[in-house]
């Protein structure tokens, strides 16, 4: 339907405000009901529709349909990206460029406006940041809305904020653990194909297998340590690969290192066994000031380092 623009008058636009429903009409809309006496949901133009017909900037379709698959379908944030991603046959890291970089925000900023009731935040800064689209934006969050009202349950992104646990060990970000092993998997992805993340630790390519360990770096102890758990190490194959995925010392970028399979096992041999697990010590040795893995000193950690970007 074509739109034109029009100015009104103060008295005529504190009437409108005055017969709108907050956070779902516009003025258009309380016009069509005062004037032909119809509901918002047949006035609005639906998401889908205008999407699937190229109508809007892909940094809003995009995140619009990460939205709608965290409260419609109830998928975790990079799951939903993910779903994003592949029907949209472009990379994660693309999509969340979308979401993160390009409205300003970081992903643990958008996890917090997913779990807002209501969604205003995300609403408000949609509208602001893509005007011209306004009636599709209103339109879907009012029946988001309407859907998770009915359902009477909030945003299922709870999964990402874990109850906090008694330990001296730094707070574990799951979202970010994720969005890095997704980077990760992209950066890999030319050398070997096409990728899945399986469960929290591996990324599947084809006739390959790369088990991700995340760990942030310890300021106290100026050290970095990953745990193998012994499904893992026990039943290792020529074909797995292991990448230690690092935060690095300004606590603001990544890092990684790749290890073939047979250097994974050289490693598993050489460390201590722990409730089942292996243990991998890194740190800065205060004797040099340089990093080493404990268990394996002759590795030269500086030269194997690869940095890793991710939007975050």
């Amino acid at each position: 339907m074509k739109k034109y623009t029009i100015e009104i008058d103060e008295i005529i636009m504190s009437y409108l405000k005055e017969k709108a429903e907050p956070f779902v009409d516009t003025p258009n809309t309380v016009l069509h009901k005062l004037l032909f006496n119809t509901s918002t949901d047949s006035i609005e133009l639906k998401f889908s529709e205008v999407r699937d017909k190229g109508r809007m900037p892909k940094a809003l379709s995009q995140t619009l349909e990460v939205i709608e698959e965290v409260v419609k379908n109830h998928h975790s944030r990079p799951k939903a990206t993910m779903i994003v991603a592949e029907r949209n046959r472009t990379a994660t890291q693309t999509v969340i460029d979308k979401y993160c970089r390009q409205l300003g925000k970081s992903a643990s900023e958008v996890d917090l406006l997913l779990r807002e009731p209501g969604l205003h935040g995300f609403q408000s800064i949609l509208l602001s940041k893509f005007p011209k689209y306004r009636d599709v934006i209103m339109s879907l969050f009012n029946n988001l809305n309407k859907e998770e009202n009915e359902m009477e349950q909030p945003v299922q992104v709870q999964e990402y904020y874990p109850k906090p646990i008694a330990s001296d060990r730094k707070k574990r970000d799951t979202a970010l653990e994720a969005s890095l092993k997704y980077a990760l998997g992209e950066r890999l992805k030319d050398q070997f194909g096409l990728f899945e993340l399986k469960g929290q630790s591996q990324l599947v390519f084809d006739g390959v297998r790369v088990l991700c360990k995340f760990s942030s770096f310890h300021d106290d102890k100026s050290r970095w340590f990953w745990g193998v758990s012994k499904s893992y190490w026990q039943s290792w194959e020529p074909t797995d690969l292991l990448a230690l995925i690092m935060e690095n010392e300004d606590r603001d970028s990544y890092s990684f290192i790749l290890l073939s399979s047979d250097e994974a096992q050289d490693l598993f041999n050489l460390c201590s066994e722990s409730a089942g697990e292996k243990k991998i010590n890194m740190r800065i040795y205060s004797n040099d000031n340089v990093v080493r893995i404990q268990e394996w000193k002759e590795f030269d950690v500086v030269v194997r380092s690869q940095s890793l970007d991710v939007e975050w």
